[in-house]
């Protein structure tokens, strides 16, 4: 017998017990959101996504029960440098707006127990900012993805890894974004511990006035569904490899478009380029047409960390 997802007769003021539990069958979770596919903000590549983060041991898919029969679900995801993902978060229409989201944040957070955690929320989705602000996300700013096509540099580009701390803080950039950046595709803090570590492995760099934060990344085309993952997830989970990917996240000592062209045209040797920044970066803001708009990307901070 089917999951009736079109036939449940309660509402959440008569429903008496919910259930939060871990759940290993996605089916359920492909029926919850194909029963939604018509609504705004809901997103069929999420469970696509699930197919391959549902593979780590880090990653726990959790599924809110009324009589055995599922509404709603969320994913967590503990991620690199022990920051934390919640994604795929859904709730059945009938049951909206009586606590079952709350419920589901909750869970995963309890799960995760990370110092930062982030999401993102298109700014348009009112009622999911004010719900995820209200469990202590905060707003810090609208990612731009860009992605450029260039050809690779057949001159010389000088490119150093002499960067320090206190010169990324105070470049242009940081502030603006709270200090993340997007390593295969996931936001994360850059503490002063981290960005040393990241440092010591290659993937922070200058280019005339711009220093970079980089990762070497690939595609992964699921159903006809794109994803961008690094090692970090590669390298736990079955999938097949696509195109290579580096990731950049610009910070600015000066923003000189020509550094920046540079910049990209050194890295396409490695890959096809895509860059992750902000809304109002002044330097890819003259590139805006070849720009995706952005999800807001809302950050918790576990002040018992």
């Amino acid at each position: 017998m089917g999951i009736r997802l079109f036939y449940i007769e309660y509402y959440i003021c008569d429903v008496i017990d919910i259930d939060v539990v871990e759940c290993s069958d996605l089916s359920l979770i492909a029926k919850l959101f194909k029963a939604h596919e018509d609504e705004p903000f809901v997103y069929l590549e999420d469970v696509q996504l699930l197919r391959v983060l549902s593979q780590l041991k880090s990653c726990k898919v959790f599924i809110a029960m009324v009589d055995n029969v599922p509404i709603g679900c969320i994913y967590a995801m503990k991620y690199m440098y022990n920051y934390g993902w919640i994604g795929g978060l859904l709730v059945h229409r009938r049951f909206r707006r009586g606590g079952v989201g709350k419920r589901l944040i909750k869970k995963a957070l309890e799960f995760l127990k990370t110092p930062y955690t982030y999401l993102f929320v298109e700014p348009e989705n009112i009622p999911a900012r004010k719900l995820f602000e209200s469990l202590g996300f905060n707003p810090i700013y609208k990612r731009l993805n860009c992605t450029f096509y260039t050809s690779s540099s057949g001159g010389y580009v000088c490119v150093n890894y002499d960067v320090g701390w206190e010169e990324l803080t105070e470049a242009l950039g940081f502030r603006e974004r709270g200090g993340i950046v997007n390593l295969g595709y996931y936001p994360v803090k850059l503490t002063e511990n981290v960005f040393y570590d990241l440092r010591r492995r290659g993937k922070v760099l200058r280019c005339g006035g711009i220093i970079a934060i980089i990762e070497n990344s690939h595609r992964i085309i699921l159903n006809g569904f794109s994803f961008t993952f690094n090692d970090y997830v590669l390298e736990n989970v079955t999938v097949t490899l696509g195109e290579s990917i580096v990731e950049v996240n610009p910070f600015y000592i000066k923003h000189k478009t020509p550094d920046f062209v540079r910049l990209l045209s050194y890295l396409a040797t490695h890959g096809k380029v895509v860059v992750w920044t902000y809304e109002g970066d002044p330097v890819v803001s003259k590139f805006l047409s070849e720009c995706l708009p952005g999800a807001l990307v809302m950050e918790h901070r576990d002040i018992l960390q």
